[in-house]
């Protein structure tokens, strides 16, 4: 998908999001984390202390540039914009690890009983996030303006 011109990827974005709604919600999420794993990667591309720049869901998958954080973000609107997003919480959370300084950008479900882009390909849940890293920034729904979509 993410070779494709803008419009043929918005488009197979929405198939795939319309192929989410027939699943059970853990599988949609599987799927989801398996969609997203092989995103070209832009480092730097979403300033996490900004949220107002954030593109809306349309746009960042039309502009195609995926950093931790949108590739999360991405995860997120592609549950929510399923028959699935009035069952559950959302959040992206950036969790730092103390030791290294690596930020960990993740998408953050139904109080962390799934997580998305911790782990390529796989949803875990908040026990995989190791003890030491520190939560330094988290964007709940009502910051993150979902309800307008």
């Amino acid at each position: 998908m993410f070779r494709l011109a803008a419009a043929s990827r918005l488009e197979a974005w929405r198939n795939f999001r319309k192929s989410l709604d027939d699943l059970e919600f853990e599988s949609a999420l599987r799927h989801t984390a398996e969609f997203w794993t092989p995103a070209p990667y832009t480092p730097y591309y979403l300033d996490p202390d900004d949220v107002e720049s954030w593109p809306d869901p349309w746009t960042l998958v039309e502009e195609n540039y995926y950093c931790d954080l949108a590739k999360s973000l991405a995860m997120l609107y592609t549950v929510y914009l399923t028959g699935h997003k009035n069952s559950i919480e959302y959040e992206i959370r950036v969790y730092k690890d103390p030791d290294t300084g690596v930020l960990y950008h993740i998408a953050y479900l139904c109080q962390g009983k799934y997580i998305l882009n911790l782990v390529d390909s796989e949803v875990v849940n908040k026990t995989s996030i190791n003890k030491k890293f520190k939560l330094v920034r988290c964007y709940d729904s009502s910051k993150l303006n979902l309800e307008k979509y």
